[in-house]
């Protein structure tokens, strides 16, 4: 069967992934690397929307994409080995393939940033979807007033990203940077990325503010833009959920009369309040 003939096959059925073909492998962290994928058609995708990601004989597992659809064909998966799908995934090795379904979910809603100051929160490895929300922000310097990144990791061995972070700087992004526990060569914050809303300097009532993390930092993340005066529609967040389908089927994403994966991962606050997801 010709690749061709599989490409369409896939279009039309949602369980069938398609090809991707492991172009590189770069290690960002201990036992976190970003794999980049080429795909042999032009994939239309947003930042905050998440991919069923596959290897034969292992299973499939949803991932958030981190870069954005024009960059020649080659989506980026930033993937921590914690299971046994993602441990498959990193015993991977250049030039061997992977399936992929999607892109599937919501994306985050670009519209928020119009003309506002913007804060991204980010905790661990959830700067990946945050990314290319980044990237986007950066490339379109009319779309939003000042941009604050603040981020935070359990150590400086476990932030990733970090030969992007001065590029972000450079890019207008105020990059504000915290750990758990520091080292000798460490001279940042160290604390709690919720203790660093000093840094920001913006009305956050006129704000918006896109957070992604562990559930207890995105919850009081919210909670504190909430008292901070941040209008709840303006706080949006990505949740992550174990699911086996991606599109609604298999109910292990069910969050009260929500799927986090066809009516997210992203959500507002607002929309968390009312249908009590959290």
């Amino acid at each position: 069967m010709n690749s061709n003939l599989i490409a369409r096959q896939a279009k039309n059925n949602i369980y069938l992934p398609f090809n991707g073909r492991i172009e590189e492998i770069i290690p960002l962290a201990p036992d976190v690397g970003l794999f980049r994928v080429r795909v042999e058609s032009q994939l239309t995708y947003s930042p905050g929307q998440f991919f069923m990601v596959s290897v034969w004989g292992a299973g499939e597992v949803p991932i958030s994409v981190a870069s954005l659809p024009d960059e020649g064909g080659v989506l980026d998966l930033c993937i921590r080995k914690a299971g046994m799908v993602t441990t498959a995934i990193h015993s991977l090795q250049t030039g061997q393939s992977i399936g992929l379904r999607g892109p599937y979910g919501n994306g985050f809603p670009l519209e928020a940033s119009k003309g506002r100051d913007i804060v991204v929160v980010a905790g661990g490895i959830g700067i990946a979807p945050l990314r290319p929300l980044i990237h986007w922000l950066i490339r379109n310097p009319d779309k939003a007033g000042q941009v604050t990144l603040l981020y935070g990791s359990r150590s400086p061995e476990d932030m990733v990203f970090r030969d992007e972070i001065e590029k972000w700087r450079e890019g207008g992004i105020n990059v504000v940077l915290t750990v758990d526990k520091g080292n000798e060569k460490w001279n940042g914050h160290i604390g709690l990325v919720t203790g660093l809303w000093h840094e920001v300097r913006t009305d956050f009532k006129k704000a918006a503010a896109y957070i992604c993390g562990p559930e207890i930092m995105i919850k009081a993340a919210m909670r504190d833009l909430f008292f901070l005066g941040m209008p709840d529609n303006r706080i949006i967040t990505t949740l992550e959920a174990h699911m086996k389908c991606g599109v609604g089927k298999c109910g292990h994403c069910y969050a009260g009369p929500k799927y986090i994966c066809t009516d997210g991962p992203v959500f507002s606050y607002e929309e968390i309040k009312k249908h009590a997801i959290l």
